[in-house]
């Protein structure tokens, strides 16, 4: 299997919040966590539009500036100053926003979306690795230094007040980027993999009032065709994906009080049953009737989640800068389902692939991922 979705989704991840909204946090306490949250938070989601020119120009100094911050609020802690549950939770979500800021950069990186000059600017000195740019592989060293200073301080904020599922969601997709960076073919590794997968089916499995779609994003981020553990390998997959499409019906959830993610979370929906397709297609060179059986049960799914945007959310989906990803996601069912008629019919007209693969990898198809893509300012 070959290619990937995009981690900067991952806006990856703030699907496993409690909704696409930012947590109501007064700017209280000392003047280091006010300083994250005037000056670091505010413009936070701009920083991650990897699309535009003037970002990745001024990206060097925002990791620069982030990583300032965060260091004095680390001497702050370490200093025994945060005394108020103000300045604990504004820490703990300082490391989040990092440690996820620090992910989007190395998955942007391994996706090709962004160079190393973008990330290093023109520091002659690693600003995590400590290494002279002269130094023999200094690029790759970088880059690891990066990510094992997201994964410890994704650790801290999961047990700095106690145990927190939520910044150990992050901890765990902190993790997966970093072992892509570490192997140049972008594999997980083994254990990382199935502790992500592992603790999204008990999300799956265990809530009883579930109000986020942004839960189904790790699925369908998890679900990586460059990996060589893609998820659909797992037979425990099949627990996870039948909540999907049983439990998580589109509609059946509480208002999210955002405008992007109630269309977002059934595109997640959409695009998993859309990999587990593929999945299907591709472990067969023939398909029998029992196969196509099976795939037109997922094809219910994709038809149902669409459905669900164009009649119930289709103003919202008219606002999204990417909405043609989304018509270009049904034209692909549409296919799909000419494919599996010829199939059936065995004509010789039917083309002998429906090439899915590369859709999926496709530029278009990962606009729903990036963390601009879902909060971008008309979004939320």
């Amino acid at each position: 299997m070959k290619k990937r979705i995009i981690w900067v989704l991952l806006g990856i991840i703030f699907f496993i919040s409690d909704s696409c909204k930012e947590p109501d946090i007064d700017i209280k306490g000392t003047e280091e966590t006010q300083s994250f949250l005037r000056d670091i938070r505010a413009v936070y989601f701009d920083n991650l539009n990897f699309d535009s020119k003037e970002i990745r120009a001024s990206t060097p100094q925002f990791i620069e500036n982030f990583e300032k911050t965060y260091r004095k609020l680390e001497k702050e802690y370490a200093d025994g100053k945060f005394t108020s549950i103000n300045d604990l939770e504004n820490f703990q979500l300082a490391g989040m926003y990092y440690s996820f800021y620090l992910l989007a950069i190395g998955g942007t990186y391994s996706d090709k979306d962004l160079t190393f000059r973008e990330i290093n600017g023109n520091r002659t000195v690693g600003l995590y690795s400590k290494l002279p740019t002269t130094t023999p592989d200094y690029e790759q060293k970088e880059l690891e230094a990066m990510m094992e200073r997201a994964r410890t301080v994704a650790k801290k904020s999961t047990y700095l007040t106690g145990f927190n599922d939520k910044a150990y969601g992050f901890y765990l997709a902190v993790r997966q980027v970093q072992e892509r960076v570490k192997n140049k073919n972008n594999f997980n590794n083994p254990v990382v993999h199935d502790s992500l997968m592992n603790y999204t089916s008990q999300y799956l499995l265990d809530y009883d009032d579930l109000g986020v779609w942004n839960l189904l994003m790790t699925m369908a981020t998890i679900t990586n065709y460059k990996d060589s553990l893609n998820t659909f390998k797992n037979p425990n997959m099949s627990i996870p994906l039948f909540n999907i499409n049983t439990r998580l019906v589109p509609g059946g959830l509480r208002d999210l009080g955002g405008r992007l993610p109630e269309i977002l979370g059934p595109l997640y929906r959409f695009d998993i049953n859309l990999k587990k397709v593929d999945w299907l297609m591709q472990q067969k060179s023939t398909l029998s009737e029992s196969d196509i059986t099976e795939i037109k049960k997922y094809v219910e799914s994709l038809d149902r989640a669409s459905n669900y945007i164009l009649n119930d959310k289709r103003n919202i989906l008219e606002a999204w800068n990417h909405k043609e990803t989304f018509f270009e996601r049904v034209q692909k069912v549409q296919d799909l389902k000419v494919y599996l008629v010829n199939k059936s019919l065995n004509t010789k007209t039917a083309r002998q692939t429906l090439d899915l693969e590369s859709f999926i990898d496709s530029k278009g198809f990962k606009k729903a991922y990036t963390c601009y893509g879902c909060h971008q300012k008309t979004g939320l």
